[in-house]
């Protein structure tokens, strides 16, 4: 099934493969994708261990989705912004390399962007929230919200929280990767079957706002220890 109405802009990260992977899995196929590769020889956060440019592209073209590669591999670029605002596309699936937010220029383009957010929100925003989510909770989660120009303050359209994996060392790229995909094929599923986008929670206000883990507790995060006891 073609997503007529939904698009999407995607790095050529972990993630993305995993996004791009269970869409296809589900018959959820955005209309259009538009694919930012790295061309630095350095890795981009979000890439494990090499790029995923070349695995992206082959499940895009047996897939038969219309995809392009951006001229700029930054989101924020102004050829960017023009590739997305000539699409009629109303919403673009975001799937970024990490850390990178979207700049007014690009939100203001009048196009909604679909984020799934790695943690439960409002709970835990930020950056590494997993992490803290499993030392408080013993779980980590993922949020679909559309992104707003307060970071991760977007409304909620749906949230989940997960039991923790059992490799704890995969959380960044594998175990995030999965619940967030989860997480957006549900939400995608919603949108198909009711004809509109619903919201779990307008007023996504509040909960705490985290930073990059400290390295002491992230090993006690993949120890699973819980530092409140």
């Amino acid at each position: 099934m073609s997503l007529i109405d939904v698009a999407m802009v995607a790095a050529d990260t972990t993630r993305t493969k995993y996004y791009i992977e269970e869409l296809i899995d589900n018959k959820l196929l955005p209309s259009y994708i538009l694919l930012l590769l790295n061309s630095d020889e350095d890795l981009l956060p979000g890439q494990k261990e090499s790029k995923f440019g070349s695995e992206i592209i082959t499940l895009l073209e047996c897939s038969e989705i219309e995809f392009d590669i951006a001229t700029n591999s930054d989101i924020n670029s102004n050829e960017v912004i023009s590739e997305i605002a000539i699409r009629s596309e109303q919403v673009f699936i975001f799937s970024g390399f990490g850390g990178v937010l979207l700049e007014d220029k690009i939100l203001n383009t009048g196009k909604r962007f679909l984020h799934i957010h790695g943690g439960y929100l409002p709970d835990y925003k930020g950056r590494t929230t997993n992490y803290y989510s499993l030392i408080d909770e013993n779980t980590i989660g993922a949020s679909a919200i559309f992104l707003t120009k307060e970071i991760d303050c977007g409304p909620i359209l749906l949230r989940k929280k997960f039991a923790p994996p059992k490799d704890r060392t995969e959380i960044d790229h594998i175990s995030d990767s999965k619940a967030r995909a989860d997480v957006l094929i549900e939400c995608l599923q919603n949108y198909v079957s009711s004809g509109s986008w619903s919201f779990e929670l307008e007023n996504n206000r509040g909960g705490e706002v985290f930073y990059i883990i400290h390295p002491v507790l992230k090993h006690l995060a993949i120890l699973g220890e819980n530092v409140s006891q």
